[in-house]
């Protein structure tokens, strides 16, 4: 029996890790910084610093060691040296805020799984409304892809590369909204962020 288990958990994935996914910055002295660089080197010009108590930082990608994290209107690298996951949750299981913006048409919309709540802009409307989440649909381990369905529409969340068309910042989450209310039906794209605004 224990070589069928031994053999069992060998067979097993390991799980990958998701990303994005929230950092806090670790090992750095108090009178010091961690330097967002560039590029993936320590040689490359720093374009912006992350506190030595930073938390809840953004990791969209590791890259040779590097995170890949956003500074002001553009991305840069930090050590994965000095940064620790926060938590354990993948953003795709739908436990975590998440920020979600498009362009041409400008739209909005702010999830939050764990009070089934959220806030929706829509284009023809600057005013933001509240909307409950009505059902949601966590990735399953074949999928990274998660589902979020709200009184308007179904919101599908793809773990990609994706730009705002806006800035220079990267983002690890592609969404589409469809919208199904009468007058206002269509698709709406754009990126999302971990966390609230």
């Amino acid at each position: 029996m224990r070589v069928f288990l031994l053999l069992l958990a060998f067979a097993l994935p390991l799980r990958a890790e998701v990303y994005p996914a929230l950092h806090d910055v670790t090992g750095v002295a108090s009178d010091d910084v961690l330097n967002i660089r560039e590029q993936p080197s320590a040689d490359a010009r720093i374009i912006g610093t992350l506190a030595p108590e930073a938390t809840g930082v953004e990791v969209v990608a590791v890259q040779d060691g590097w995170a890949v994290v956003n500074a002001a209107e553009g991305t840069g690298f930090a050590s994965m040296q000095f940064l620790k996951r926060a938590d354990d949750l993948d953003w795709n299981l739908l436990k975590s805020p998440l920020v979600c913006l498009g362009t041409e048409p400008f739209w909005s919309l702010q999830i939050d799984p764990a009070n089934w709540a959220s806030r929706f802009r829509a284009p023809d409307d600057p005013t933001a409304r509240a909307l409950p989440i009505t059902t949601t649909w966590p990735a399953l381990i074949s999928s990274g892809a998660a589902a979020v369905e709200l009184p308007e529409g179904v919101l599908v969340l793809t773990p990609a590369e994706c730009s705002d068309g806006m800035s220079d910042r990267r983002f690890g989450i592609a969404s589409d909204l469809f919208l199904t209310v009468s007058g206002r039906g269509g698709r709406l794209s754009g990126c999302c962020r971990l966390g609230l605004p």
